[in-house]
C-alpha cells in the first residue's frame, strides 16, 4: 500500500520483495548416504506419500529433530525435491564440510534456487574459520561487500595479491563507511601506500555528495594539513544548510574549492533550486569548471527546479545548454510547462524530446492537448484518433475527448497439452510446481523466477498456461508481461475472490472494479505478496495500518500472518479505501494516490503544487511510482468493468476535478474491437 517502495514493475505495478525463509535450527549433522552423481530432472511419478514424507522431513528440520529428519529422508533419494533436504543438511554443516565436497554439490546444483545463498553462507563460514586458502581457491566472483572484503583478505593472507590492490581501492573509495570485515584489507592497502592524494579526495567527494560529513572528518588524515580547513568549510555549509554558500565567491579558483562548491550547489538544488541557480550564476565566471562539470551542475539544478515546479523553473530550463539536456529533463520541462499552462512551450518541448520518448502515448496525448489549446484542432484530432484505438490510460483519455468507444480486442489464451507437459518436466518449472505443492511458496517463486529467465517468448506463453491451470495468477501475469502477450485479458486480469471483493466493496460502498484495479496494481493478485516496506497480501496492507484500522472500525486483527490471506486482506484494504474517500472528498484519483504514497504526501502535493485540473495534477506528481500508479489503476479499473460484465465507465468520469465530490452519474462507454488496436495496459 502506501509504504510500498522500489522501482515499479511494468507488469504488476508493484515492487514485491519475497519473504525470507525461516531459519532452521539443527544440532547434529545428518550422515548422507546419497551420492552426488546428479538427480533426475523428474521422478517417474510423484507419489502423494513422497510429498507427505518430504513435508514431514522439512518440518523436522525446522524444529531441529535430527532423528526424525534422518528417518523421514530415507527412501526419498529419487524424489524431485530431495536436493532441498541435502541443502538443509549442508547449510547446517557448512562449517564442517570439506571444501571440495561442498564445491561439487554447488556445481551439480548451480541452477537450483538455493545454490547462491548456500554458496554465500559457506564462503562466509570459511572466512569465520580463517580458512584463507580454501576461501581464496573457491570464492570466484562475489558481490556482497563483506564477502568481497573477506575474499580480498584471503588472497592477501595466501600471497595471491596480483589483483588485490585494485579491488581494495574500489572497496575503499565509496561515500559511506564500510563494514569491519574490510578493516584488514584497508590496513594492507595503507601499508602498500595504495591511498594516493587523488584517491583520498575522490572518496571525500563521494562522501560530500552523500552528505556524509562524519566520514569526511575521518578522511582528514589522508590529506595534507593545509587542505583540512576546506573540509571544515564544507561541514560548516552542511550545518547551515548551505545558507553561507555565497562565501564561495571569495574562495580561490583551485581544484578543492571548485569541488566543494559544485557539490554544495548540487545538494542545495535538492531543496532550494532557485537559490542554487542564482548562486551558480554568481560563481559561473569565478570558477573554471570543466564543460562536463558545468553540464552536470546545470542539469541537477534544472531538474530539481522542474520537479519542484519552482517559479523560475521555465527560465532555468530555457537557459540550459544542450549538453545538460536528456530525456528525463525534457519530460520534466514538459511537466513544468504543463503546470504553467504554457501550451505553446509544451508543444515545442515535446517536439524536441528524443524520438523514443516523444512517440510514447503519454507525450502524444499531451501534444494533442497542447495543439488543441493553441488552436490547431485538426492536428490535435488526428493524434487523438490514432491514440483512441489503444487500450491504455492515454488511449481511453483520447477516446473520451472525441466521444468515441473504447477499443478492447481480447485474444483467446492458447494451450497445447503436449507443450505444457514438456515444460512441466523442465527442471526449474518442475521443482517450482512441486515446491508449491508441498507448501514452500517462497522457494517455489524463486525456482519459477529462475526458469522464466531462461525461456523464450513461446515458452513464456506456455508457462502462463501452466500457471493458469495452477491458479497461480501473479505468475501468469509476470509470464505474459515478459512474453508481450498483452491482449490475453482473461489471464492478465483474472477475477479470483470475486465474491469476497463484491461483499467487501458493497460493505464499504466502493466500485468493485476499482477494488480489483487497486488489487491488481498492488500485488498482481499474489495472495502472499510482501513489499520491501513490509506491506502484505493482495492489497498490500501494512501491519501498522491494519492495527489502526482494527482499532477504529472494530475489525478482528490477529497479526501480520492474517494479512497473507485473501479475505481479511481485502477487508482491511477496502476499509482503508473508504477512509481515504472520506478524507479526500470522494475523489478516486486522490484516493489512489494516497493509497500508494500515503495521505500526507497527497495533502502536501495539493498544498504545494498547481491544481489547474486533475489530469495535469496527476502528470506533475513528483513521485514516479505514484505518477505511474494512478493511471495504471484507472486503466485496470476499465478492464475490470469489462471483465466483470459491468457497464464500462469512462476514465475521465472517474477523475472528478478538485472539490467536485462524488463519482455519481459516471458516463458509460461502448466497447469495440478494431484491427488497428496497438497496445494494452
Amino acid at each position: 500500500m502506501h509504504k510500498l517502495v522500489g522501482v515499479m514493475s511494468k507488469h504488476t505495478g508493484s515492487s514485491i520483495t519475497q519473504r525470507k525463509q525461516p531459519r532452521h535450527r539443527w544440532w547434529l549433522p545428518l550422515l548422507l548416504s546419497a551420492c552426488f552423481c546428479g538427480f533426475p530432472a523428474q521422478a517417474a511419478t510423484v507419489q502423494a506419500d513422497d510429498r507427505t514424507r518430504f513435508k514431514q522431513a522439512w518440518d523436522a528440520a525446522a524444529r531441529g529433530d535430527r532423528q526424525a529428519f534422518e528417518r523421514l529422508s530415507q527412501g526419498l533419494e529419487h524424489y524431485t525435491l530431495y536436493p532441498y533436504l541435502l541443502y538443509e543438511d549442508y547449510r547446517f554443516r557448512r562449517h564442517q564440510v570439506a571444501p571440495a565436497e561442498m564445491k561439487a554439490f554447488l556445481e551439480r546444483h548451480s541452477d537450483w534456487a538455493f545454490a547462491q545463498g548456500l554458496r554465500s553462507a559457506w564462503l562466509k563460514s570459511l572466512a569465520r574459520k580463517r580458512d584463507w586458502p580454501s576461501l581464496s581457491a573457491y570464492a570466484g566472483d562475489v558481490r556482497d561487500t563483506r564477502l568481497r572484503c573477506q575474499v580480498a583478505r584471503a588472497r592477501i593472507e595466501t600471497g595471491a595479491t596480483a589483483s588485490v590492490l585494485s579491488e581494495a581501492q574500489q572497496l575503499w573509495t565509496v561515500g559511506q563507511s564500510q563494514p569491519s570485515e574490510c578493516d584488514p584489507v584497508f590496513d594492507w592497502l595503507r601499508g602498500q601506500q595504495g591511498i594516493s592524494h587523488a584517491l583520498a579526495w575522490e572518496r571525500i567527494r563521494r562522501a560530500m555528495e552523500a552528505g556524509n560529513w562524519r566520514l569526511t572528518k575521518y578522511l582528514e588524515k589522508y590529506v595534507p594539513e593545509h587542505e583540512r580547513p576546506w573540509l571544515e568549510a564544507w561541514r560548516d555549509q552542511v550545518r547551515h544548510r548551505y545558507r553561507r554558500l555565497d562565501k564561495a565567491a571569495t574562495w580561490p579558483d583551485e581544484a578543492i574549492p571548485r569541488t566543494i562548491t559544485a557539490t554544495s550547489l548540487k545538494r542545495l538544488a535538492r531543496f532550494e533550486p532557485d537559490r542554487a541557480m542564482s548562486l551558480y550564476r554568481d560563481f559561473e565566471h569565478h570558477f573554471n569548471w570543466t564543460d562536463m562539470q558545468r553540464a552536470e551542475l546545470l542539469r541537477e539544478i534544472g531538474l530539481q527546479s522542474a520537479v519542484d515546479l519552482s517559479d523560475d523553473a521555465l527560465d532555468t530550463l530555457a537557459a540550459l545548454p544542450g549538453s545538460s539536456l536528456d530525456g528525463q529533463l525534457f519530460e520534466w520541462w514538459a511537466r513544468a510547462a504543463m503546470a504553467r499552462q504554457d501550451w505553446m512551450l509544451l508543444s515545442d518541448v515535446i517536439r524536441r524530446m528524443p524520438q523514443d520518448i516523444a512517440q510514447d502515448a503519454q507525450w502524444r496525448y499531451w501534444r494533442s492537448v497542447a495543439l488543441e489549446k493553441t488552436g490547431d484542432t485538426q492536428a490535435s484530432r488526428s493524434l487523438l484518433e490514432e491514440l483512441s484505438t489503444r487500450t491504455s490510460y492515454y488511449g481511453f483519455l483520447a477516446a473520451d475527448k472525441l466521444g468515441l468507444p473504447y477499443t478492447i480486442c481480447p485474444v483467446e489464451p492458447s494451450r497445447d497439452a503436449d507443450d505444457m507437459a514438456r515444460l512441466r518436466s523442465h527442471g526449474p518449472v518442475l521443482r517450482s510446481l512441486e515446491l508449491r505443492a508441498v507448501g514452500l511458496e517462497q522457494w517455489a517463486e524463486y525456482e519459477w523466477g529462475l526458469a522464466m529467465r531462461t525461456l523464450g517468448v513461446r515458452d513464456l506463453r506456455i508457462a502462463a498456461a501452466i500457471a493458469w491451470e495452477e491458479g497461480w495468477y501473479d505468475r501468469v501475469i509476470f509470464a505474459l508481461g515478459d512474453s508481450g502477450d498483452q491482449r490475453w485479458y482473461e489471464w492478465r486480469f483474472p477475477v479470483p475472490w470475486e465474491r469476497v471483493v463484491e461483499r467487501e466493496a458493497a460493505r464499504q460502498q466502493l466500485d468493485k472494479s476499482w477494488v480489483f484495479g487497486v488489487m491488481r496494481s498492488e500485488s498482481a493478485l499474489a495472495e502472499r505478496a510482501r513489499s520491501s516496506a513490509g506491506a502484505l497480501g493482495l492489497m498490500q496492507v501494512t501491519p501498522d495500518t491494519a492495527r489502526r484500522l482494527a482499532g477504529r472500525h472494530g475489525l478482528a486483527y490477529s497479526g501480520s500472518a492474517q494479512l497473507r490471506h485473501a479475505e481479511p486482506n481485502i477487508r482491511f484494504g477496502t476499509t482503508f479505501m473508504r477512509e481515504l474517500l472520506e478524507r479526500f472528498d470522494q475523489n478516486p484519483v486522490l484516493v489512489s494516490g494516497a493509497y500508494n504514497a500515503g495521505p500526507e504526501a497527497v495533502e502536501r502535493w495539493l498544498r504545494e503544487r498547481p491544481n489547474n485540473d486533475i489530469f495535469t495534477w496527476v502528470e506533475t506528481i513528483p513521485y514516479y511510482e505514484t505518477r505511474d500508479y494512478i493511471p495504471r489503476v484507472l486503466a485496470f479499473t476499465v478492464i475490470y468493468d469489462w471483465r466483470l460484465g459491468n457497464p464500462v465507465k469512462r476514465v475521465s468520469s472517474r477523475m472528478p476535478d478538485f472539490g467536485s465530490g462524488s463519482m455519481a452519474g459516471q458516463e458509460t462507454v461502448g466497447i469495440v474491437c478494431l484491427a488497428s488496436a496497438m497496445e494494452a495496459p
